[in-house]
Protein backbone atom coordinates (compact mmCIF):
# COMPACT_ATOMS: atom_id res chain seq x y z
CA UNK A 1 0.00 0.00 0.00
CA UNK A 2 1.77 3.40 -1.02
CA UNK A 3 2.00 6.33 1.23
CA UNK A 4 0.24 8.93 1.46
CA UNK A 5 1.73 12.02 -0.71
CA UNK A 6 3.18 14.42 1.77
CA UNK A 7 2.46 18.04 1.55
CA UNK A 8 3.64 21.27 3.13
CA UNK A 9 2.59 24.39 4.73
CA UNK A 10 2.89 26.31 1.31
CA UNK A 11 0.63 23.38 -0.52
CA UNK A 12 -1.66 23.35 2.15
CA UNK A 13 -2.49 26.98 1.95
CA UNK A 14 -3.16 26.73 -1.62
CA UNK A 15 -5.30 23.63 -1.28
CA UNK A 16 -7.55 25.84 1.18
CA UNK A 17 -7.19 29.19 -0.92
CA UNK A 18 -8.48 27.06 -3.54
CA UNK A 19 -11.53 24.85 -1.69
CA UNK A 20 -12.53 28.76 -0.48
CA UNK A 21 -12.58 29.86 -4.19
CA UNK A 22 -10.97 27.76 -7.29
CA UNK A 23 -10.65 30.84 -9.72
CA UNK A 24 -8.24 32.65 -7.22
CA UNK A 25 -5.77 33.39 -9.13
CA UNK A 26 -2.14 31.90 -8.87
CA UNK A 27 -0.81 35.62 -8.81
CA UNK A 28 -2.65 36.07 -4.93
CA UNK A 29 -1.98 33.16 -4.01
CA UNK A 30 1.87 33.55 -4.87
CA UNK A 31 2.03 36.98 -2.72
CA UNK A 32 -0.31 34.91 0.07
CA UNK A 33 2.63 32.29 0.16
CA UNK A 34 5.71 34.89 -0.85
CA UNK A 35 6.53 32.36 -4.04
CA UNK A 36 6.60 32.93 -7.63
CA UNK A 37 3.60 32.64 -9.63
CA UNK A 38 5.67 29.40 -11.59
CA UNK A 39 6.06 27.88 -8.20
CA UNK A 40 2.60 28.10 -7.49
CA UNK A 41 1.70 26.54 -10.97
CA UNK A 42 4.10 23.62 -10.37
CA UNK A 43 2.76 22.66 -6.94
CA UNK A 44 -0.70 23.28 -8.40
CA UNK A 45 0.32 20.38 -11.08
CA UNK A 46 1.75 18.28 -8.47
CA UNK A 47 -1.28 18.64 -6.18
CA UNK A 48 -3.44 16.97 -9.05
CA UNK A 49 -0.44 14.80 -10.69
CA UNK A 50 -0.64 13.23 -7.13
CA UNK A 51 -4.09 13.13 -6.59
CA UNK A 52 -5.19 15.42 -4.28
CA UNK A 53 -6.98 17.86 -5.91
CA UNK A 54 -9.45 15.64 -8.12
CA UNK A 55 -11.43 18.24 -9.54
CA UNK A 56 -12.09 22.14 -10.38
CA UNK A 57 -15.79 22.25 -10.11
CA UNK A 58 -18.98 25.03 -9.55
CA UNK A 59 -21.74 23.70 -7.22
CA UNK A 60 -25.48 24.07 -8.68
CA UNK A 61 -28.40 25.28 -6.77
CA UNK A 62 -30.77 22.93 -7.47
CA UNK A 63 -33.35 24.65 -6.40
CA UNK A 64 -32.90 27.71 -9.16
CA UNK A 65 -33.48 24.74 -11.82
CA UNK A 66 -36.86 24.49 -10.04
CA UNK A 67 -35.52 21.18 -8.25
CA UNK A 68 -36.97 22.26 -4.74
CA UNK A 69 -36.93 19.18 -2.53
CA UNK A 70 -33.55 16.88 -2.42
CA UNK A 71 -34.54 13.42 -0.82
CA UNK A 72 -32.66 10.98 -0.07
CA UNK A 73 -34.13 7.01 -0.08
CA UNK A 74 -33.34 4.61 2.08
CA UNK A 75 -34.49 1.03 0.79
CA UNK A 76 -34.86 -1.84 2.79
CA UNK A 77 -34.58 -5.10 1.38
CA UNK A 78 -33.60 -8.69 2.40
CA UNK A 79 -30.08 -9.20 1.54
CA UNK A 80 -30.81 -12.03 -0.65
CA UNK A 81 -33.25 -10.23 -2.80
CA UNK A 82 -30.57 -7.13 -3.30
CA UNK A 83 -29.77 -8.11 -6.85
CA UNK A 84 -33.35 -8.02 -7.70
CA UNK A 85 -34.06 -4.93 -6.17
CA UNK A 86 -30.94 -3.74 -7.68
CA UNK A 87 -32.53 -4.43 -11.27
CA UNK A 88 -35.83 -2.95 -10.39
CA UNK A 89 -34.25 -0.02 -9.19
CA UNK A 90 -32.49 0.23 -13.08
CA UNK A 91 -35.89 1.13 -14.54
CA UNK A 92 -37.13 3.42 -11.79
CA UNK A 93 -35.41 6.94 -13.00
CA UNK A 94 -36.67 8.92 -9.96
CA UNK A 95 -34.05 7.32 -7.84
CA UNK A 96 -30.13 8.76 -8.48
CA UNK A 97 -27.36 8.31 -6.99
CA UNK A 98 -27.37 5.13 -5.25
CA UNK A 99 -25.29 3.14 -3.05
CA UNK A 100 -25.58 0.06 -1.36
CA UNK A 101 -25.33 -0.87 1.78
CA UNK A 102 -25.59 2.41 3.94
CA UNK A 103 -26.27 1.93 7.92
CA UNK A 104 -29.97 -0.43 7.72
CA UNK A 105 -30.42 0.32 4.39
CA UNK A 106 -29.51 -2.12 1.78
CA UNK A 107 -30.00 1.16 -0.55
CA UNK A 108 -29.67 4.63 -0.58
CA UNK A 109 -30.22 7.21 -3.21
CA UNK A 110 -31.53 10.58 -4.16
CA UNK A 111 -34.26 11.72 -5.47
CA UNK A 112 -34.86 15.90 -6.89
CA UNK A 113 -38.28 16.52 -7.04
CA UNK A 114 -39.77 20.26 -8.16
CA UNK A 115 -43.11 19.37 -6.43
CA UNK A 116 -43.10 17.73 -2.94
CA UNK A 117 -46.75 16.16 -3.78
CA UNK A 118 -44.74 13.53 -6.03
CA UNK A 119 -42.37 12.13 -2.85
CA UNK A 120 -45.40 9.72 -2.14
CA UNK A 121 -45.85 8.63 -5.66
CA UNK A 122 -42.19 7.99 -5.77
CA UNK A 123 -42.69 5.80 -2.75
CA UNK A 124 -45.47 4.13 -3.45
CA UNK A 125 -43.56 3.25 -6.96
CA UNK A 126 -40.81 1.77 -5.07
CA UNK A 127 -42.41 -0.40 -2.61
CA UNK A 128 -44.76 -1.69 -5.50
CA UNK A 129 -41.72 -4.27 -6.28
CA UNK A 130 -42.71 -7.10 -3.97
CA UNK A 131 -39.34 -7.36 -2.67
CA UNK A 132 -38.89 -4.28 -1.13
CA UNK A 133 -39.66 -3.71 2.39
CA UNK A 134 -40.07 -0.05 3.05
CA UNK A 135 -38.72 3.17 1.97
CA UNK A 136 -37.72 5.86 4.47
CA UNK A 137 -37.56 9.86 3.08
CA UNK A 138 -35.47 12.33 4.35
CA UNK A 139 -36.26 15.76 3.03
CA UNK A 140 -33.09 18.23 3.01
CA UNK A 141 -34.53 21.44 4.43
CA UNK A 142 -31.61 23.19 2.31
CA UNK A 143 -29.29 21.98 -0.71
CA UNK A 144 -26.84 24.58 -1.09
CA UNK A 145 -24.43 26.32 1.78
CA UNK A 146 -24.10 22.72 3.56
CA UNK A 147 -20.62 22.18 2.90
CA UNK A 148 -18.08 23.65 5.35
CA UNK A 149 -14.60 23.20 3.88
CA UNK A 150 -12.87 26.30 6.51
CA UNK A 151 -13.38 23.24 9.17
CA UNK A 152 -11.30 20.91 6.97
CA UNK A 153 -7.75 20.69 8.95
CA UNK A 154 -5.15 20.14 5.90
CA UNK A 155 -1.84 19.47 7.71
CA UNK A 156 0.45 21.23 8.71
CA UNK A 157 -1.64 24.08 8.77
CA UNK A 158 -3.30 24.42 12.02
CA UNK A 159 -7.10 24.88 11.92
CA UNK A 160 -8.64 28.39 12.38
CA UNK A 161 -12.04 29.19 13.90
CA UNK A 162 -13.34 30.87 10.93
CA UNK A 163 -16.47 28.30 10.51
CA UNK A 164 -19.56 30.00 9.19
CA UNK A 165 -22.56 30.64 11.22
CA UNK A 166 -25.94 29.13 10.35
CA UNK A 167 -26.29 29.56 6.24
CA UNK A 168 -30.05 31.28 5.04
CA UNK A 169 -32.25 29.50 3.34
CA UNK A 170 -32.41 30.24 -0.28
CA UNK A 171 -36.09 30.99 -0.07
CA UNK A 172 -36.20 34.80 -0.85
CA UNK A 173 -34.41 34.29 -4.15
CA UNK A 174 -35.41 37.34 -6.28
CA UNK A 175 -37.25 35.82 -8.93
CA UNK A 176 -35.57 38.23 -11.97
CA UNK A 177 -32.05 36.55 -11.00
CA UNK A 178 -33.69 33.55 -12.06
CA UNK A 179 -34.41 34.52 -15.78
CA UNK A 180 -31.70 33.24 -17.34
CA UNK A 181 -31.28 31.98 -20.56
CA UNK A 182 -29.72 29.56 -22.71
CA UNK A 183 -26.35 31.13 -22.97
CA UNK A 184 -26.58 31.72 -19.33
CA UNK A 185 -27.20 28.00 -19.43
CA UNK A 186 -24.10 27.05 -21.27
CA UNK A 187 -21.65 29.40 -19.20
CA UNK A 188 -22.85 27.68 -16.13
CA UNK A 189 -22.61 24.08 -17.64
CA UNK A 190 -18.59 25.30 -18.82
CA UNK A 191 -17.64 26.23 -15.42
CA UNK A 192 -19.64 23.59 -13.08
CA UNK A 193 -17.44 21.17 -15.15
CA UNK A 194 -14.27 23.09 -14.83
CA UNK A 195 -14.32 26.01 -12.84
CA UNK A 196 -11.09 27.72 -13.48
CA UNK A 197 -12.34 27.80 -17.57
CA UNK A 198 -11.02 31.54 -18.64
CA UNK A 199 -13.96 33.60 -19.41
CA UNK A 200 -12.09 34.56 -22.74
CA UNK A 201 -11.67 30.78 -23.51
CA UNK A 202 -15.80 30.94 -22.80
CA UNK A 203 -16.62 33.85 -24.76
CA UNK A 204 -14.83 32.17 -27.33
CA UNK A 205 -16.26 28.60 -27.79
CA UNK A 206 -19.77 30.60 -27.39
CA UNK A 207 -19.13 33.47 -29.64
CA UNK A 208 -19.81 36.32 -26.87
CA UNK A 209 -17.43 38.86 -25.43
CA UNK A 210 -15.24 38.11 -22.55
CA UNK A 211 -16.84 40.85 -21.04
CA UNK A 212 -20.55 39.74 -21.34
CA UNK A 213 -19.32 36.07 -20.17
CA UNK A 214 -17.95 38.10 -16.77
CA UNK A 215 -21.61 39.95 -16.15
CA UNK A 216 -23.59 36.53 -16.71
CA UNK A 217 -21.19 35.03 -14.54
CA UNK A 218 -21.19 37.55 -11.94
CA UNK A 219 -25.17 37.38 -12.03
CA UNK A 220 -25.24 33.01 -11.95
CA UNK A 221 -23.23 32.89 -8.59
CA UNK A 222 -25.85 35.01 -6.61
CA UNK A 223 -28.35 32.00 -7.02
CA UNK A 224 -27.56 29.07 -9.48
CA UNK A 225 -23.66 28.98 -8.77
CA UNK A 226 -23.39 29.45 -4.94
CA UNK A 227 -19.96 27.72 -4.72
CA UNK A 228 -16.92 27.71 -6.89
CA UNK A 229 -14.16 25.27 -5.65
CA UNK A 230 -11.75 22.18 -5.96
CA UNK A 231 -12.46 18.47 -5.04
CA UNK A 232 -10.15 16.85 -3.11
CA UNK A 233 -9.49 13.36 -2.39
CA UNK A 234 -9.55 13.03 1.39
CA UNK A 235 -8.08 9.92 1.98
CA UNK A 236 -4.73 10.87 0.42
CA UNK A 237 -4.78 14.30 2.86
CA UNK A 238 -4.78 10.90 5.63
CA UNK A 239 -8.61 11.30 6.15
CA UNK A 240 -9.32 7.42 5.57
CA UNK A 241 -13.12 7.51 6.53
CA UNK A 242 -16.62 9.36 6.80
CA UNK A 243 -18.59 9.29 9.74
CA UNK A 244 -21.80 9.72 9.27
CA UNK A 245 -24.55 11.11 11.86
CA UNK A 246 -27.98 11.18 11.67
CA UNK A 247 -29.05 13.26 14.80
CA UNK A 248 -32.48 14.10 16.14
CA UNK A 249 -32.41 17.45 17.86
CA UNK A 250 -35.12 17.97 20.98
CA UNK A 251 -36.17 21.01 20.76
CA UNK A 252 -35.37 22.52 17.27
CA UNK A 253 -35.50 26.42 18.40
CA UNK A 254 -31.76 26.18 19.07
CA UNK A 255 -30.91 25.36 15.66
CA UNK A 256 -28.43 28.38 15.07
CA UNK A 257 -26.90 27.06 18.48
CA UNK A 258 -26.75 24.18 17.88
CA UNK A 259 -24.93 24.60 14.21
CA UNK A 260 -22.23 26.68 16.14
CA UNK A 261 -21.49 24.00 18.62
CA UNK A 262 -21.01 21.75 15.85
CA UNK A 263 -18.82 23.65 13.43
CA UNK A 264 -16.52 23.79 16.43
CA UNK A 265 -15.48 20.33 16.02
CA UNK A 266 -13.13 19.60 13.65
CA UNK A 267 -13.09 18.05 10.52
CA UNK A 268 -17.16 18.24 10.62
CA UNK A 269 -17.64 19.31 6.98
CA UNK A 270 -21.27 19.27 6.00
CA UNK A 271 -24.04 20.11 8.18
CA UNK A 272 -27.90 19.20 6.19
CA UNK A 273 -30.77 20.33 7.68
CA UNK A 274 -33.78 17.34 7.50
CA UNK A 275 -37.25 16.51 7.45
CA UNK A 276 -38.33 13.43 8.86
CA UNK A 277 -37.03 10.37 10.88
CA UNK A 278 -33.92 12.75 11.81
CA UNK A 279 -33.52 16.73 11.79
CA UNK A 280 -29.43 16.81 11.09
CA UNK A 281 -27.13 14.98 9.29
CA UNK A 282 -23.69 16.10 9.59
CA UNK A 283 -20.43 14.26 7.74
CA UNK A 284 -17.27 14.25 9.62
CA UNK A 285 -13.63 13.28 8.38
CA UNK A 286 -12.03 10.58 9.98
CA UNK A 287 -8.11 9.86 10.38
CA UNK A 288 -8.82 6.59 12.26
CA UNK A 289 -11.19 4.89 14.35
CA UNK A 290 -10.23 6.48 17.69
CA UNK A 291 -11.32 9.40 16.24
CA UNK A 292 -14.79 8.46 15.80
CA UNK A 293 -15.26 7.76 19.11
CA UNK A 294 -14.15 11.07 19.94
CA UNK A 295 -16.25 13.14 17.96
CA UNK A 296 -18.94 10.66 19.21
CA UNK A 297 -18.45 12.02 22.27
CA UNK A 298 -18.26 15.65 21.42
CA UNK A 299 -21.41 15.24 19.94
CA UNK A 300 -22.90 13.70 22.40
CA UNK A 301 -21.76 16.41 25.03
CA UNK A 302 -24.06 19.27 23.09
CA UNK A 303 -27.05 19.65 24.71
CA UNK A 304 -30.90 18.92 22.89
CA UNK A 305 -29.12 16.13 20.42
CA UNK A 306 -29.55 12.44 20.01
CA UNK A 307 -27.43 10.88 17.13
CA UNK A 308 -26.91 7.71 15.74
CA UNK A 309 -23.31 7.19 13.58
CA UNK A 310 -22.37 5.84 10.53
CA UNK A 311 -19.10 5.04 9.24
CA UNK A 312 -18.80 4.96 5.65
CA UNK A 313 -15.33 5.05 3.13
CA UNK A 314 -13.78 9.02 2.39
CA UNK A 315 -14.94 10.14 -1.14
CA UNK A 316 -12.80 10.68 -3.66
CA UNK A 317 -14.25 13.82 -4.25
CA UNK A 318 -15.24 16.38 -2.25
CA UNK A 319 -16.96 19.02 -2.04
CA UNK A 320 -19.75 16.46 -3.49
CA UNK A 321 -20.94 17.48 -7.02
CA UNK A 322 -24.54 16.26 -6.93
CA UNK A 323 -26.65 18.71 -9.10
CA UNK A 324 -24.51 19.78 -12.09
CA UNK A 325 -26.07 17.15 -14.35
CA UNK A 326 -29.20 18.61 -13.88
CA UNK A 327 -28.13 21.29 -16.04
CA UNK A 328 -28.04 19.42 -19.20
CA UNK A 329 -29.94 16.36 -18.50
CA UNK A 330 -32.38 17.03 -16.04
CA UNK A 331 -31.66 14.12 -14.31
CA UNK A 332 -28.67 12.78 -11.64
CA UNK A 333 -26.77 10.01 -12.57
CA UNK A 334 -28.22 6.47 -11.45
CA UNK A 335 -25.11 5.73 -9.25
CA UNK A 336 -22.79 7.42 -6.91
CA UNK A 337 -19.26 7.34 -8.65
CA UNK A 338 -18.86 3.80 -10.18
CA UNK A 339 -21.84 1.22 -10.33
CA UNK A 340 -21.73 -0.35 -7.47
CA UNK A 341 -20.44 -3.92 -7.89
CA UNK A 342 -22.49 -7.16 -6.56
CA UNK A 343 -21.61 -8.35 -3.67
Amino acid sequence: MSADPKIDAIDATIIKMLLAESRTSFTDIAKVCKITVGAVRMRYKRLWKEGIITGEVTLVNPRCLGYSHIVDLGIITDFEHEDEVAAFLETRPQISQVIRHMGKYNFFGKAALKEINSLLDVIEDLESCPKIKHVDALIWADAVNVEFASNLTIKPLPLKSDAKKLPSPKTDIDPSLLDFDDIDRQIAIIVAKNSRTPFRQIGEQLGISTKTVIQRYKKLRKTLLPTSTITLDLAKLGYKALAHFYINVSNRSKMTEIYSQLLKIPNLIVIIRLIGHFDLYAAVALEDFDKMFEVTQQINRINNLEPDVLLGPSPAAWPLDLFSSLLETGAMPKYWAPKPPNP
